[in-house]
């Protein structure tokens, strides 16, 4: 053999072989090395380095991590650092180091009596679905110690859906949902009337709705990358118990949302053949080789279960089926993601479906390799502000609330704009649509809650608590838009959310449009 030709296949035995690299002594070879003449150095030096620097880019590359590839994990109005993590008490993304040998090879978290029945969805609710209706309240049943099996531990798609969708059959990113829980909370399926409407668009009319949705909460949220061993251990540990590895107690694993692309699905659905692990089961190969995106749910894993997509009668995960010098992940056959779909309990059997490890790596759908997870949490408000209002737009609405240490003040010293009472900034263009404040020729007022413990505590940790409450209501400048402001009042909570006090404010005429209108009273509010 030609020393040129061998030269390339040495390299390429150093890249794809680390078990004989980390047997191989320093001293040995350094024993060895003045014996080879000037080819051999060259060629053993060039690989040896080629090979450390590429493992050290590649381990530095696959490792666990946060990731934001792109704007369908969180708001792009908030830029690059903007940490959907914060907040969360656990460890993010990479901070535990995950420990695969401890892994059952099999977990189905949605054999749990936290994890709710498998949903019909209804329009292109998909993303609140995964991440609302499923895996915010699993979330919350696990820190709750309930069970998914009545609409009081359930969460609605449709609440945090119909805060972005312009009133209209439009698509939705799970982060969408987790920022509603994030900044205004999700009320309970009971109380807003199912886990879906039978209208697009309509927001609730009742103050107790919008109170509850305070107390439920999204403390943070991430997405992670799949596309090395490395990551799916990590991954595969959050689903089985959150990389907590405790044996005290069992911790119960998590959940992960994911965005798969559906277009010609029949081109990827394979059954398992009979005689295999799993046999008769649907199983994903790839995502789809077109087509849309969709939320769908992760709910564990399967180590055993596999698929011949070479064809050459084997199941394996050591061959490099992708033709680019090395395995990886890509090539494996044998692993899948356990799916849910919301496309009912009769699709694909029982509404889930199988999706190989190998599957999540694809170039042309990036945002498939993917996976998004979240941190819930329950809150009780202090003070919130009960308003009765109607508003013929409410994207163009503009209600500010602020506080004054002053009593006698005539304008606010601190001051906030609730994101779903000035046209969701936060979401860009996906807004909740220029119809009436209560939906879609819902021309009537509706009863709203808006917490602003955070606002009014400032009184009593830069004084003594005795200030004065503005409420401004105003439209876009240069909106048609009009309104009126019917009632207003503070109300305060206990430690345990029973009701202390309410103080309303005097609203007059209470129309606003071309010109804003603002309440404004004297208030004592001390710590609580």
């Amino acid at each position: 053999m030609r020393k040129g030709a061998l030269g390339p296949q040495l390299c390429a035995l150093f890249r794809n072989w680390p078990q004989l690299r980390s047997k191989v002594s320093k001293i040995r070879l350094g024993i060895n090395f003045m014996r080879l003449n000037s080819f051999w150095k060259i060629t053993l030096i060039s690989c040896w380095s080629f090979s450390g620097s590429a493992e050290f880019l590649k381990a530095e590359e696959d490792a666990p991590r946060a990731a934001y590839p792109g704007g369908f994990t969180r708001p792009p109005s908030q830029g690059k650092n903007y940490d959907t993590w914060a907040g969360a008490e656990g460890p993010d993304v990479g901070v535990v180091k995950s420990d695969p040998e401890r892994l059952p090879s099999r977990v189905d978290n949605s054999s749990r009596r936290e994890y709710p029945p498998v949903y019909k969805q209804r329009w292109g609710a998909c993303g609140q679905f995964a991440s609302v209706a499923s895996i915010f309240t699993y979330e919350m049943n696990v820190l709750n110690g309930t069970a998914a099996d009545t609409d009081a531990h359930r969460f609605p798609a449709h609440f945090s859906w119909n805060m972005m969708n312009r009133a209209e059959n439009k698509g939705s990113e799970a982060y969408h949902g987790w920022e509603v829980a994030k900044r205004i909370g999700i009320p309970t399926a009971k109380s807003y009337g199912g886990v879906r409407l039978n209208k697009i668009g309509l927001w609730p009319n009742g103050y107790e709705i919008w109170r509850e949705a305070m107390e439920y909460r999204v403390s943070g949220y991430r997405y992670s990358p799949a596309n090395s061993v490395s990551q799916l251990d990590e991954a595969r540990g959050w689903l089985y118990d959150r990389n907590q590895g405790s044996k005290k107690e069992e911790v119960a694993g998590g959940l992960f949302a994911l965005d798969g692309r559906m277009g010609e699905l029949k081109k990827v659905t394979v059954s398992i053949p009979e005689g295999e692990y799993g046999a008769g089961k649907d199983l994903w190969t790839r995502w789809g080789p077109s087509g849309y995106g969709h939320g769908i749910t992760c709910v564990g894993y399967d180590d055993q279960i596999g698929y011949d997509l070479n064809g050459d009668g084997k199941i394996t995960n050591d061959l490099d089926l992708n033709d680019d010098g090395r395995v990886t992940l890509a090539d494996w056959e044998r692993g899948a993601y356990i799916v849910v779909n919301s496309w009912g309990s009769q699709w694909s059997g029982d509404g889930k479906i199988y999706l190989l490890y190998s599957a999540m790596i694809d170039a042309t759908w990036k945002r498939g390799n993917y996976l998004g997870r979240a941190e819930v949490k329950r809150y009780i408000p202090r003070r919130t502000l009960r308003i009765k209002l109607s508003c013929t737009d409410r994207s163009d609405l503009r209600l500010r609330v602020g506080v004054s240490e002053l009593q006698d003040a005539t304008v606010p010293r601190h001051e906030v704009s609730p994101e779903a009472f000035n046209g969701w900034p936060l979401f860009g263009g996906a807004d909740a649509g220029h119809v009436p404040l209560a939906g879609p020729r819902e021309e009537g007022a509706i009863e709203v809650g808006i917490d602003i413990t955070e606002l009014v505590g400032k009184l009593s940790s830069e004084g003594n608590g005795e200030g004065r409450l503005f409420v401004t209501l105003g439209t876009k400048e240069g909106s048609p838009a009009k309104g009126v402001v019917k009632e207003c009042a503070l109300r305060s909570y206990d430690t345990k959310g029973r009701l202390l006090s309410e103080s309303s404010l005097e609203v007059g005429g209470g129309a606003f449009g071309k010109g804003a209108v603002q309440l404004s009273r004297k208030i004592v509010a001390p710590a609580l």
